[in-house]
């Protein structure tokens, strides 16, 4: 695993399914204004209900500084390389391919939910088998939510009695993906060939011709 690979996939404050609004919202307000340390926790406070822990602030804008959204010079806050990129593109395409570049995880968890619907224990498990070096218990759910509403935020997950299946918008991005990923360096407990033959296939087979047609969504 990379170096700059991270285990641990933060939340953002403002619900499950607004994780990118309340990230395009704090890189705006870093991008306009190059706040203190204090004065972004302050904006988060007076931005997003029930919100006053510093720690919870800092701990959510230490992750944003991990995947490189944020940099911190001089205790004043701007967008990181990543952050400028993303700025710059605008669209969840980049945004996914940047979560899975800088998170273990999103890319099998892609992979997985391309075969079928998953419950949360579900996923929680695909992601435990498949990188054990994520090292949460057994029956734990809560990593495997953060996950899942990373990529409804995105519009590329929806959720359903329960379950969580992959939205048109994310059968496209995974069928254009799927080559590109094959041919990145990432090493899962599973081979990508074993990914893309298997479960990708069972996907593609199982959907038939129901596929609902449109324009690109991007690919990684």
């Amino acid at each position: 695993m990379p170096p700059d690979r991270l285990r641990s996939i933060v939340p953002m404050f403002g619900g499950g399914t607004q994780y990118v609004d309340t990230l395009d919202t704090i890189l705006e307000f870093v991008e306009a204004h190059q706040p203190t340390t204090e004065e972004l926790a302050g904006w988060h406070r007076g931005s997003f209900q029930n919100v006053s822990s510093r720690d919870s602030i800092m701990r959510r804008v230490s992750y944003l500084q991990q995947v490189g959204f944020v940099r911190q010079t001089n205790d004043h806050w701007g967008l990181g390389e990543v952050g400028r990129e993303y700025v710059k593109q605008g669209d969840v395409a980049t945004l996914l391919r940047i979560m899975c570049d800088r998170n273990v995880g999103l890319r099998s968890l892609m992979y997985a939910l391309a075969a079928g619907p998953m419950t949360l224990g579900e996923v929680s498990e695909q992601q435990l088998d498949t990188h054990p070096e994520l090292g949460w218990s057994r029956g734990e759910t809560d990593m495997a939510k953060q996950r899942v509403n990373w990529l409804r935020s995105m519009g590329f997950v929806e959720k359903h009695s329960g379950e969580y299946a992959l939205t048109d918008a994310g059968h496209r991005f995974v069928d254009e993906a799927v080559t590109e990923w094959a041919d990145t360096v990432w090493t899962p407990e599973v081979t990508d060939e074993a990914m893309t033959a298997g479960v990708y296939e069972t996907s593609a087979g199982a959907r038939g011709g129901s596929r609902v047609s449109g324009s690109s969504t991007g690919a990684i």
